[in-house]
């Protein structure tokens, strides 16, 4: 099942990536509009926390110590896989298994926390675009606080976690794009082929690189050079692609789910048959939430909504049907499923670590409020 690569990369010239505007880089407007924080405000109610021996609060959901997540270091798959083997062996009831694996060997992690029959299944995945890769350790790190909180039986606003964890399962795919991940990382020593390297290096070549190694950091797609996040099944014919060839960041591929990772996260949806998805991105400090009209909207709304309490991050509403073929697009607008994509951090991709607190702070308190608003569902 394990397969690792070789460490991090740190003395990559980082700094001069965060000197520019701050990007939407998610699906729905691609790059193409600078975005800033709007106001919000965090939720709790001191009252109903002291109803419940043990409770724990948006502000002091736990940090589990002692983790690759934990603190500041360069976070990839290596270290995903270490904490992963932690976590199930500390928490046997934690669901571990794989979607399949990637072109060059890696597996596509995929954990649930809580019970796998539940009326309300939610999903949550990061990092589908390579450079975008701290959102792993937002989502391993709610799903660690949620291990540590049901094994304590810590209760939420008046409510035993475990017990919510019944009603609503919390099913995770930390990191969908590992293959892109180390590359970012690791440049073209974070691959494993010798065939995969070539390739990689064939669409630099195409695309006129001299520097490498700025290029490799930059690097948004998997290592077919797809922007998975623009290969799902939700106007793809139409989506606007500005190179139509292999590349760092545009290509939407061949067609709808022709790769290995985007394919892998639909089964999952045509399994499980999700209640509400969140998919985390990097950066802008946004919600997108709205796919044109439909039967989700009102539940999508109220997602956003409980995102920006906890987060300040403002909500966008705007939405172009060529600009489509992202996951949060094809939850909406195929299956009617409320869905956000989060656009976590400031600056440019990758942003630096040591926004992480920040961003944790944000997102701490997001699904225990969820399994709050779907208790009686």
């Amino acid at each position: 099942m394990r397969k690792k690569y070789c460490k991090p990369v740190y003395a990559l010239c980082v700094a001069l990536l965060f000197s520019t505007p701050a990007f939407a880089d998610g699906p729905d407007l691609d790059d193409t509009e600078i975005v800033s924080s709007g106001p919000g405000m965090m939720i709790g109610n001191k009252e109903q926390e002291e109803a419940f021996s043990g409770n724990v609060s948006a502000e002091t959901v736990p940090l589990l110590q002692g983790y690759g997540f934990s603190d500041y270091r360069v976070y990839g798959y290596n270290e995903m896989y270490d904490d992963l083997m932690t976590l199930q062996k500390n928490y046997p009831s934690m669901r571990l298994d794989s979607l399949g694996k990637t072109i060059d060997g890696r597996e596509l992690y995929h954990v649930v926390v809580g019970n796998p029959s539940a009326p309300k299944k939610i999903l949550v995945h990061g990092s589908i675009h390579s450079r975008e890769y701290i959102v792993t350790k937002v989502v391993m790190r709610e799903l660690a606080s949620l291990l540590e909180m049901e094994k304590k039986e810590s209760g939420y606003q008046g409510n035993s976690i475990k017990h919510l964890l019944q009603n609503t399962c919390i099913h995770f795919v930390p990191m969908l794009n590992p293959d892109g991940v180390s590359l970012v990382q690791n440049g073209l020593n974070g691959i494993g082929s010798e065939e995969l390297r070539k390739s990689v290096l064939e669409i630099a070549q195409k695309e006129h690189v001299t520097n490498y190694s700025s290029y490799f950091r930059l690097w948004k797609n998997n290592l077919r050079g797809v922007n998975l996040n623009k290969n799902f099944d939700v106007n793809w014919e139409q989506t606007v692609d500005k190179k139509g060839y292999p590349s760092k960041d545009e290509y939407k591929g061949s067609s709808a789910e022709s790769e290995a990772e985007s394919k892998a996260l639909a089964d999952l949806q045509r399994k499980e048959n999700f209640s509400a998805t969140i998919s985390y991105h990097t950066q802008g400090e946004v919600i997108y939430w709205y796919f044109g009209e439909g039967s989700y909207v009102e539940e999508a709304k109220k997602l956003a909504e409980i995102i920006k309490k906890n987060s300040n991050y403002r909500m966008v509403n705007s939405y172009r049907e060529n600009y489509a073929g992202g996951f949060k697009d094809y939850m909406e607008r195929k299956f009617n499923v409320p869905s956000v994509t989060v656009e976590c951090g400031s600056g440019t991709s990758p942003v630096s670590e040591e926004q992480i607190d920040k961003i944790w702070a944000g997102q701490r308190g997001v699904l225990p409020d969820l399994l709050l608003e779907y208790k009686d569902s």
